[in-house]
């Protein structure tokens, strides 16, 4: 059957990536690492775009990966992205806390003092809103990102609390964000997620 060559045209809201906006894949992108996936930017510039994947766990938990932390239930570990796997990133709310982190977007920070970290873990605290560890991240060179978002891989959005990206997780944050995009991104929602199966 020969589909109409427009059925699956993607609506393009002319945001531009910035720092703290997301990136949302369109509903059939297949690359495993991105499939309806919700990145967090944490740069982009004329050097290039660096983002983290924020809704796909990795399988991994933090207690395995450093030595410490045996004792506190377990920590989840999402995959950031297929750059740099084997380093650990986390985005969190404790920048009044930890020194050196740097502060994405309101109240979202990366990075810092580990050592600080690793102590606020072990101390007993409930990190379930406030911290979230990755793997990895997704980069662009420079050009590469606004390439893909002119051919509708990705599109922009700014309407989400940034705190969303550590409480949120999995497809149904992907079709949160998608849902709060507005009425002419609703189709998105009812596309198979493997149409070759249908």
């Amino acid at each position: 059957m020969k589909l109409k060559a427009g059925m699956f045209n993607i609506a393009f809201n002319k945001l531009v990536p910035e720092r703290g906006r997301l990136l949302i894949s369109e509903p059939l992108l297949s690359e495993a690492y991105f499939q309806r996936s919700v990145i967090f930017l944490i740069e982009h510039n004329d050097q290039g775009t660096m983002g983290l994947v924020v809704n796909k766990p990795s399988g991994l938990v933090l207690n395995r990966i450093v030595e410490g932390l045996e004792d506190i239930d377990e920590i989840p570990v999402f995959c950031g992205g297929p750059m740099s796997s084997d380093r650990l990133y986390y985005l969190h709310t404790l920048g009044h806390l930890v020194p050196h982190s740097i502060e994405i977007s309101d109240g979202l920070y990366i990075g810092g003092d580990f050592d600080v970290i690793l102590s606020y873990l072990r101390s007993g605290n409930n990190i379930e809103h406030n911290i979230k560890f990755l793997v990895g991240y997704s980069g662009w060179s420079p050009g590469q990102l606004i390439e893909e978002i002119e051919n509708k891989v990705w599109v922009v959005a700014d309407n989400i609390s940034p705190k969303d990206c550590i409480t949120q997780e999995g497809d149904l944050f992907w079709r949160s964000v998608v849902q709060s995009l507005g009425e002419k991104y609703r189709t998105w929602l009812n596309y198979p997620k493997m149409p070759y199966l249908n």
